[in-house]
């Protein structure tokens, strides 16, 4: 598993994506991206195994959802 250090780093992330607006693309994707690229430097290094990491990237990949259902739930109230 991720150090305590990274592993706080990464929960991190994902918070902050969380808290971002919907409509800021680009910084999520950002965000999101240096979260996989955490758990993919850590599956090379030995330091998780690929379960972990299949659990890690499903979780980045939740939170990219709800960032998705967030924006289109912002275009469907500003549509109506």
């Amino acid at each position: 598993m991720f150090n305590k250090n990274a592993k706080n780093l990464f929960v991190e992330q994902l918070r902050k994506v969380l808290e971002m607006p919907a409509n800021d693309l680009a910084g999520t994707e950002s965000e999101l991206c240096y979260a996989a690229g955490m758990v993919s430097y850590a599956l090379l290094c030995g330091d998780i195994t690929h379960s972990e990491a299949t659990l890690m990237h499903s979780r980045i990949s939740s939170v990219r959802s709800n960032c998705v259902a967030r924006l289109c739930r912002d275009q469907r109230m500003a549509a109506a």
